[in-house]
């Protein structure tokens, strides 16, 4: 049920659902600045989809080998892996940001630099309180029980729908992650069974061809990210996704390298809408299907070239391992 193909697919297309919403651009002013059409409606109907995937794999493959002891060592790996990339890369992002011509965001705080999130780093910040989080209630034994989980699990829907909106440290951000992790991780946890006869999940599978469809055409509305139905939506979406149980080796070679796409992604697709731009190339579809190819492409051969040096590799990447290899968020 959990074969590791299925997850790397399911992360792949994590990849490229966010890689894409970067090249469209969180609204009318980013990115390819469109106001409407259809890869407007697209990206702004996914973000149930995006970051709740990424999060709901996160406690998925968290519960496949789960917290046993030594504390002091799992925050120093996650804060290793998650926080030493977030202040480096992205401190690299705000500098080089506020240095380009033609980039979307100039004006840099840089006294609240990553007090503040910075772009889509915010996510590693928020899944490193998650996973704080969690090894507080692992202390507590809250999650030896489902009965225990389940209270765990209502304070996080309590936390989701409240009108908390504390940015600093991405505490926002963690409230609204924290439900799709626990969501994947109890799947696993407590031994839930979703396997399915084909006929079933053939009828899965023509279920979200139609859902894609409507999306494609602009007919699902786009909701407030910490409603009830984006939660709801986000986390049947995501289950949808592992009991169809689609696999696919170009997406699952991508998933492999999750961490690298998400850590250097806008890099690439900033800087080819930018150098498009300037040979007077406006082509909107021309634009989004090079940049999506070099957001995903690119920072996998970025890692290849860190990876050669202890210093980068550790730095840049979290990384005390040499050598080209996996990078999974989480």
């Amino acid at each position: 049920m959990y074969d590791r193909l299925k997850i790397d697919t399911m992360r792949g297309l994590a990849c490229v659902l966010l890689v894409a919403y970067h090249v469209v651009g969180f609204n009318s002013e980013t990115g390819l600045r469109l106001s409407e059409g259809v890869l407007r409606n697209i990206s702004d109907t996914l973000v149930f989809v995006r970051m709740p995937l990424f999060t709901f794999l996160s406690g998925l493959v968290y519960a496949l080998r789960p917290f046993s002891s030594g504390e002091f060592s799992f925050i120093s790996k996650k804060a290793r892996r998650l926080l030493l990339p977030m202040l480096t890369v992205g401190s690299l992002f705000a500098f080089l940001q506020a240095l380009t011509p033609g980039a979307n965001t100039r004006d840099i705080e840089w006294l609240t630099l990553h007090i503040k999130p910075v772009a889509h780093f915010w996510f590693i910040e928020s899944l490193f309180i998650v996973f704080i989080f969690i090894l507080f209630c692992e202390k507590l034994t809250l999650f030896t029980k489902f009965s225990k989980f389940l209270y765990v699990f209502g304070l996080s829907l309590a936390l989701y729908v409240s009108p908390i909106n504390f940015n600093y440290f991405s505490f926002s951000g963690f409230i609204y992650l924290l439900p799709y992790f626990l969501f994947g991780m109890a799947l696993v946890r407590y031994k839930f069974s979703i396997e399915v006869s084909n006929a079933t999940r053939l009828g899965l599978s023509l279920l979200l061809i139609f859902f894609t469809i409507l999306i494609f055409k602009g007919f699902v509305p786009h909701f407030e990210q910490r409603s009830l139905l984006n939660l709801i939506s986000g986390c049947l979406s995501c289950l949808l996704l592992l009991v169809v149980g689609f696999r696919f080796k170009p997406l699952a070679w991508l998933g492999a390298y999750s961490y690298s796409i998400y850590l250097f992604h806008v890099f690439f697709t900033a800087s080819t809408r930018i150098f498009l731009h300037k040979f007077d190339i406006y082509n909107t579809s021309l634009i989004f299907s090079i940049a999506l190819i070099a957001g995903l492409i690119l920072p996998i051969l970025s890692e290849y070239i860190l990876t050669k040096n202890k210093l980068t590799n550790v730095a840049l990447l979290g990384r005390t391992n040499r050598g080209f290899s996996k990078t999974k968020i989480g």
